[in-house]
């Protein structure tokens, strides 16, 4: 089995829902915890390992509560975005590279990176839809409000996996002798995905819980 998690998670530094969650995002009357360090939120271990990706959005200080909390989940949900992109294209470009010697004859480079970002907008389009698992916080100087969306990096990984592994898909890169044997490697690390994902839901709650 090959493994996709250390270039999933060298993307997302580089680059730096149905995440699972069922935090409501109903307005709270107060949010626990004011801070006024310019960065808010601490470094996460997970986020090094690739195993929780987030993301962080902002706004300022607004009379109505509810529109400030607003733009900022919005401002998360597009941080978020980006580096779940950047993970569906660590996973594809790895299978790529990984059977290269298996790829058909006339592989274009550019065909496999359209069809990439076409995952890529339906992974996020479909999926990255919460309700989401956040932190948040208000600076207790400003009044400026942030967000962290946390998200599963393992999710992520699954369905760039479940995409890339479907025949039809397959079969446009690699020669047909060989297509199951990828499929079949795909279908292993996928299945280890899954198991990271529920662990990482179990993490996440934690984190969220205990902000």
């Amino acid at each position: 089995m090959r493994t996709i998690m250390a270039v999933a998670a060298a993307a997302m530094l580089g680059a730096l829902a149905a995440c699972g969650g069922s935090r409501s995002e109903v307005v709270r009357d107060e949010v626990q915890g004011r801070y006024s360090e310019a960065t808010p939120f601490k470094a996460l271990a997970e986020e090094a390992g690739g195993l929780i990706v987030t993301g962080i959005g902002t706004s300022d200080k607004r009379s109505n509560f509810a529109l400030m909390r607003e733009a900022a989940i919005t401002s998360a949900q597009a941080d978020l975005a980006r580096k779940v992109e950047s993970v569906v294209e660590a996973v594809w470009k790895r299978t790529m590279a990984d059977w290269s010697e298996y790829r058909k004859s006339d592989y274009k480079e550019a065909s496999s990176i359209e069809e990439m970002k076409t995952m890529q907008k339906s992974i996020v389009d479909s999926q990255l839809r919460g309700p989401w698992q956040m932190q948040e916080l208000v600076d207790d100087k400003t009044g400026r409000y942030w967000v962290r969306i946390l998200y599963s990096g393992a999710a992520a990984e699954k369905w760039a996996m479940q995409g890339l592994k479907d025949e039809g898909t397959l079969r446009k890169y690699f020669i047909e002798g060989q297509v199951k044997r990828v499929q079949e490697d795909l279908q292993k690390d996928l299945d280890e995905a899954r198991k990271r994902e529920s662990s990482v839901r179990a993490r996440i709650a934690e984190l969220v819980k205990g902000q």
